[in-house]
């Protein structure tokens, strides 16, 4: 059964339904994302999403390109979030997922945070190539 990737999208982005968290994540799933821990259960991963929708006031997550064989989903992805301010940025990523009986149990996403936050004047514009060069990014300077 194919996993429906474009409703996890819908549901969870653009409607920012919780419930749909719940549905289609194993009570054991791990989604390795944002940040050094792995997200384990759906709890974990919808307070990632409640830190991500108390930052946006509108997020959506399109499907660029979706294959899915042997249990697993590989897709490439573009997220836009709109900050309150109207300030709008978009990321590409790629998402990999073990899938068993409809629901995600193992996840990898890859998204583009630095470029993101970036584009939102979060960081600095020079913030790669300052963490390139050994200096880094400290705050106030």
């Amino acid at each position: 059964m194919a996993f429906p990737l474009e409703e996890w999208a819908r549901r969870v982005w653009a409607e920012r339904d919780t419930a749909a968290i719940d549905e289609m994540c194993a009570s054991e799933c791990c989604v390795h994302s944002a940040g050094p821990q792995p997200l384990r259960g759906p709890e974990q991963y919808k307070q990632f999403h409640q830190q991500v929708c108390q930052l946006l006031s509108e997020t959506r997550l399109d499907v660029d390109h979706c294959i899915e064989q042997d249990g697993w989903l590989a897709a490439l992805c573009t997220f836009t979030g709109r900050m309150p301010d109207g300030r709008e940025a978009s990321m590409r990523g790629s998402i990999q997922a073990r899938i068993v009986d409809g629901k995600v149990v193992e996840a990898y996403d890859h998204f583009d945070f630095v470029g993101f936050f970036m584009q939102l004047g979060m960081l600095p514009a020079d913030t790669l190539e300052r963490c390139m060069s050994g200096r880094g990014v400290r705050a106030g300077g």
